[in-house]
């Protein structure tokens, strides 16, 4: 319709060639306007800085199906047992590989790692999967039975924290880490990006192997992931060593330390601060009842003792809570702010960003509590 010449060939049609004046006169305005806009757009966009690359995205969980793939195609014994979401869960994908390779129980979470504690009995590395808040609260009498009864498990527990938004408080577990951590013989990992997961479940795998191999008993690993996309890294050619810590950014003003999908929020509040001349140590944590305090302890004695950490779960018994408990027992004086749930449930929303902002979790909160610590 912005086509002047168009709308009077239109109009012409219609009154067989004699357009009326008014009509036509319209038609021309049209066709000015558009060209005026045209012109205004083109030459904003020629003026716009060139866009900055686009970055690679994708579901944590879809590294933890390629690791479990790449270690079953090795040879390793690697078995999957679901419970009904395996495609949320992002599982399906080694289903698809490897369609001898899994049983699907149903909607029956603690049958499933039951289930996994048999197939370890029988020799096999099994990896169950589900809902975080179900895995935690059905699946944890079976998760401390199969480390009791030396028939360790791999999980992969997604969805957690307000990260399913639209099913409600029901569906989010908040307290994942508070309801496994103290399990003997349990590692809890909190991968931030899909090369993470992938190499830290490829290693979770490889040691089950290799502690069968030495007659070990071995430890349940259980991997809590997201749902939304996050950069498949953060740091380009990042490793990642079984443990450890990571230091995204040094300084030694103040130590910021996120995990998890809340990652992110710790490497833009480093970056707030920055700006405003402040030195923030950035650190991302995936072992969280196996404090890295080589790491995390060393960062926290640079910065006089200053640290932030920001959590999708309660305050309570969360990540923070595990690291200040650690230091305390290792002797290093600290100040420390946890941002995470305060004793709420969660609520129904569209993203779960929405719910981050409701409930304080955001770089800028971050960055606010972080100078609060500063003299």
């Amino acid at each position: 319709m912005a086509n002047g010449e168009k709308i009077v060939e239109f109009v012409n049609e219609i009154y067989s060639g004699l357009t009326p004046p008014e009509l036509a006169d319209w038609a021309k305005a049209l066709r000015v306007d558009w060209e005026q806009k045209e012109a205004a757009r083109k030459a904003k966009a020629a003026a716009a800085p060139a866009p900055a690359p686009s970055v690679k995205k994708d579901k944590i969980q879809a590294g933890l199906a390629k690791a479990a793939i790449k270690a079953a195609q090795e040879g390793l014994p690697v078995y999957s047992i679901s419970a009904d979401v395996q495609g949320s869960t992002g599982i399906s994908t080694f289903h698809k590989s490897l369609p001898d390779r899994f049983l699907e129980v149903g909607i029956a979470e603690a049958n499933m790692v039951s289930t996994g504690a048999g197939f370890a009995k029988a020799g096999f590395i099994p990896i169950v999967d589900t809902f975080g808040q179900f895995g935690v609260t059905k699946g944890n009498l079976p998760l401390t039975m199969a480390a009791l009864s030396q028939a360790p498990v791999i999980a992969m527990f997604s969805h957690v924290g307000f990260q399913d938004a639209a099913d409600g408080a029901s569906h989010q577990a908040t307290t994942y880490f508070a309801a496994v951590s103290a399990i003997p013989h349990t590692t809890v990992i909190s991968p931030s990006c899909a090369n993470e997961a992938e190499a830290l479940m490829y290693q979770a795998i490889k040691r089950q192997a290799d502690d069968r191999t030495r007659g070990k008993d071995g430890e349940s690993y259980i991997f809590f992931v997201g749902r939304e996309n996050y950069p498949v890294y953060w740091v380009e050619g990042a490793t990642y060593l079984w443990g450890k810590a990571q230091v995204l950014q040094e300084g030694n003003d103040v130590v910021l330390i996120g995990t998890g999908p809340l990652l992110g929020k710790a490497i833009e509040a480093g970056k707030k601060l920055a700006e405003q001349g402040i030195k923030a140590t950035v650190i991302n944590n995936p072992f969280i009842n196996k404090v890295d305090l080589d790491t995390i302890g060393g960062a926290a004695k640079a910065c006089s003792g200053r640290l932030v950490t920001i959590e999708d779960h309660q305050a309570v018994c969360g990540m923070g809570a595990q690291i200040s408990h650690a230091l305390s027992e290792a002797g290093i004086a600290h100040r420390i702010q946890t941002l995470g749930i305060r004793g709420e449930f969660g609520q129904s929303a569209y993203v779960a960003e929405h719910l981050y902002e409701h409930h304080g979790l955001t770089a800028a909160k971050m960055a606010d509590a972080a100078r609060a610590l500063l003299p």
